[in-house]
């Protein structure tokens, strides 16, 4: 895979960073754009193409040659991070990264920016680094809103939705909402999906802004215990060590929040007047309020539930789909094996929180089912 130089144009209010993406394998051109008043903050280098396209060439196998210049830093640190993807990832490929130039000078950089999609991680973000007091170096002084690949079918429409729909608190906070899209989803393909290949594509848009980011703080989604360095579908548990791994001299990228447990920041956002009027933890697209149902609002709303403060999220929550599907999910959470299930049960417990009579049997009965799916999954013939 060869990386040509970015070139920069501005049209109809945007400035779009095109690259030349010359393989057998991915589109021809790699493009982000954002609004132009955001231009200034664009980088010349290829950090941000490096990074976007890593996982693309390693699941080829193929090597990465760049016309442009690549951060010293960067260069350096990937050949140790390739090996990190590789656990989390088997079926990838160890590749060579031929960069052109590398340079070790920093841009000046001063901003501090952190990924905002409304949602109980990035709120929590905020909680410690605007609504509270922090050293001016880790203040946030950006947000980002991304069109990397996390909009599901909704694509670039859900993501313009969700931007609109942040635009009041940002102006509120008195945050610039930048906003960044890109065809970068189009580069993964069917076998690489977002969950598992998030960091990465997060990471390569404040590279994108290193004439103008300082430092990036990645939302954590899992605490200290569940760090880890394996195979799994999912990034995150790696965040702690390969966010540093995707720094330059310009831009340090780091993971914040790991210090609390998912029920502790669900408790720490409730405190925050503002996410009673813009919390979005759902996973539902199509939806205008957060639908209630699905795996993350359910997940949300008993914590909140629990902790006696449901009622302020009336606003931005289906409540009355929650209180049907409600007994059944305190069932399962009390049969559940997964780390944010025991956060819940144990939180539910201390509290002394009752379960109905339908919530212990269907958890029984849920738990009776999955127990027969593994012993169906060992009894299958090799």
């Amino acid at each position: 895979m060869r990386i040509g130089k970015p070139r920069l144009r501005l049209a109809d209010g945007q400035a779009v960073l095109e690259t030349d993406i010359v393989s057998d394998q991915v589109p021809k051109t790699l493009w982000f754009s954002t609004s132009e008043r955001f231009g200034d903050l664009l980088a010349d280098s290829s950090d941000s193409q490096l990074v976007a396209l890593l996982i693309p060439a390693m699941i080829n196998g193929e090597p990465i040659s760049l016309d442009g210049s690549v951060s010293e830093k960067l260069y350096y640190s990937l050949r140790g991070l390739q090996r990190l993807l590789l656990e989390v990832m088997p079926f990838l490929k160890k590749i060579d990264i031929r960069p052109n130039e590398l340079v070790s000078e920093r841009t000046g950089a001063s901003g501090v920016a952190t990924g905002f999609s409304g949602g109980i991680d990035s709120f929590c973000v905020l909680a410690d680094h605007h609504y509270a007091k922090v050293p001016e170096g880790f203040r946030i002084t950006h947000l980002l809103c991304n069109n990397v690949g996390s909009h599901d079918t909704g694509g670039e429409a859900t993501f313009r939705r969700r931007y609109e729909r942040l635009l009041p608190l940002t102006e509120r906070l008195g945050l610039p909402l930048i906003d960044i899209n890109s065809n970068l989803d189009t580069f993964y393909g069917d076998r690489l999906n977002f969950q598992q290949t998030h960091t990465l594509r997060n990471a390569a848009v404040p590279l994108l802004f290193g004439a103008g980011i300082r430092r990036f703080m990645y939302a954590s989604a899992h605490s200290f215990r569940d760090v880890a360095v394996s195979r799994y579908h999912d990034t995150a548990p790696t965040d702690l060590i390969s966010l540093p791994m995707l720094s330059t001299e310009s831009t340090e990228c780091f993971s914040v929040g790991s210090e609390y447990s998912r029920v502790e920041k669900t408790l720490k956002v409730a405190e925050l007047a503002d996410s009673h009027d813009f919390l979005d933890v759902c996973n539902r697209t199509w939806t205008e309020k957060n639908c209630g149902s699905c795996p993350k609002c359910k997940r949300t709303l008993l914590t909140l539930e629990i902790a006696g403060k449901l009622h302020a999220y009336e606003r931005v929550f289906d409540l009355a789909a929650y209180r049907k599907v409600r007994s059944g999910y305190l069932g399962r959470v009390f049969n559940a094996n997964d780390p944010f299930s025991r956060e819940i049960m144990q939180f539910a417990q201390a509290a002394g929180f009752p379960r109905d009579a339908y919530s212990r049997l269907y958890g029984a009965a849920w738990k009776t089912k999955e127990s027969m799916k593994r012993l169906a999954r060992f009894a299958k013939p090799a």
